[in-house]
């Protein structure tokens, strides 16, 4: 699209929005929102992002696979946005948001690379932490996970 190409995602922003307004079927309305995810995810908008793909992939389905790959890809690459510095535990725990998105998405390699990221046992007894308990992830990522470790 014209406008991304040159760094317009305000009116990029406004014709994909209107381009939803007109679409005539399912697919086109998911054209529609991926074409506004990838604008938001640009804009730094990471949840409208989000949001924007999984509507695109309740309008259709057969794109859930690269959808949750995407997704899963926005969680890995917020390490650094979202880690408070204070718990190892819940710094890591996006890993782990990431990893339950890639299984949605059936990426075995994405959710080795996720999981490589897991917690140790060791920082989860340093931390007086249980595997299977459940934490918030934080930021805007903001997905109740279940404490796992990756040894």
């Amino acid at each position: 699209m014209r406008y991304m190409q040159e760094e317009n995602t305000a009116k990029a922003e406004e014709m994909r929005s209107q381009a939803l307004t007109l679409a005539e079927n399912n697919t086109q309305k998911a054209d529609a929102q991926m074409e506004l995810s990838k604008i938001y995810a640009k804009q730094g908008k990471k949840s409208a992002a989000r949001t924007a793909a999984k509507e695109a992939a309740n309008l259709d389905p057969s794109r859930t696979s690269d959808i949750y790959s995407m997704i899963a890809g926005m969680y890995m690459n917020s390490f650094n946005d979202c880690k408070g510095g204070q718990s190892v535990i819940k710094d890591r725990a996006i890993y782990i948001a990431a990893y339950n998105a890639y299984q949605r998405a059936g990426d075995s390699a994405g959710m080795a690379k996720a999981r490589a990221q897991f917690p140790s046992k060791e920082e989860v007894f340093t931390e007086g932490k249980q595997v299977g308990e459940t934490l918030n992830t934080g930021c805007w990522i903001g997905e109740t996970v279940t404490l796992a470790t990756r040894d």
